[in-house]
């Protein structure tokens, strides 16, 4: 007979359970208090939502939904993005993160939140799918250039590029001019940029393209072994010079430091997609589920259809 197992919300002063969860579930990998803070208290959009499975005072199982507002067919609406999903080994199998997730997802639909959706990977995915209802929406390809291949012919500088620019209230106004571009997406507002990019674990560049006094857009890359990863790329979607502009740059600056390739996540309906295949960009492995489960019964069912989406390896917890 299985011992009884208590099921509640995340408390003030789990934390310490929660680190040495993880430890024992993707050892030898560690959480630091640091970057949980940053992941799930610190969002500008409130706190994440977090369940968790007790045996007595032993933390067993712990599932979390990190707050995010998207812009959905026009609309701001609150969603959610699943993410550090864990089960202590002794654990597995019992459906601790079904029942976690079924309980996160009622409370989030009772606080009107829309959507949830995540990328799970190939050993939590069929669990999402097959216990939790999340539909599969696309498999996300990585989008890479090797630079002893590349092709373009010259990659000049362009004075309205430039590295090094802090998020300020021009990231807003570019977000205001060019949302109604995409039709599902992450608020890429200073708020979320200034939050994300403040993850206690990573170093990320900020290029911008100006326009006088005004942003046209912005990239954010960051060297991961010797690759530089775009991870985030945003600017009117029909301005393809400043899109170029900015993918140029980055690619320039791995020439000058070195690295074997360039790779980002990138639609492939997105303008751009053409002139970066020009350049010798192919899809490559690894692939990426992205997936997700509307709470709200009258959400649009097309949110199911890859055609909408645009997403960044920014959307990510792991990059």
């Amino acid at each position: 007979m299985r011992e009884h197992l208590d099921i509640r919300p995340y408390q003030k002063g789990d934390e310490k359970q929660i680190l040495e969860l993880f430890g024992h579930a993707f050892a030898p990998r560690q959480l630091s208090l640091p970057y949980w803070s940053w992941r799930f208290q610190d969002n500008p959009y409130g706190p994440a939502v977090i369940e968790l499975a007790w045996q007595n005072d032993r933390l067993v199982a712990h599932y979390a939904v990190t707050r995010l507002m998207m812009r959905i067919a026009g609309e701001t609406l609150c969603a959610g993005l699943t993410g550090t999903v864990m089960t202590h080994r002794d654990f597995r199998g019992r459906g601790l993160l079904s029942a976690l997730g079924r309980k996160a997802y009622q409370y989030m639909a009772d606080q009107g939140i829309k959507l949830v959706w995540g990328f799970p990977n190939s050993t939590s995915h069929r669990t999402f799918v097959r216990d939790l209802h999340w539909r599969d929406i696309y498999e996300v390809p990585m989008f890479r250039l090797p630079l002893n291949a590349l092709k373009a012919p010259s990659l000049q500088n362009n004075p309205c590029v430039r590295e090094g620019i802090d998020v300020d209230e021009r990231f807003d106004r570019l977000w205001r001019r060019v949302c109604g571009d995409y039709d599902m997406v992450v608020c890429r507002n200073r708020a979320y940029l200034a939050w994300r990019l403040a993850k206690p674990t990573e170093r990320y560049r900020v290029v911008t393209f100006s326009d006088g006094d005004e942003l046209r857009g912005y990239a954010v890359f960051k060297r991961y072994s010797d690759e530089f990863q775009l991870v985030d790329l945003l600017s009117a979607k029909n301005d393809r010079e400043a899109a170029a502009g900015l993918i140029g740059f980055v690619i320039r600056r791995g020439l000058e430091e070195k690295v074997q390739s360039v790779s980002l996540w990138l639609a492939v309906a997105h303008p751009v997609h053409s002139v970066l295949e020009s350049l010798g960009f192919r899809p490559e492995g690894p692939v990426t589920y992205l997936a997700g489960l509307a709470l709200d019964p009258d959400l649009d069912q097309t949110i199911y259809d890859h055609r909408r989406w645009s997403i960044s390896m920014i959307d990510s917890d792991v990059f």
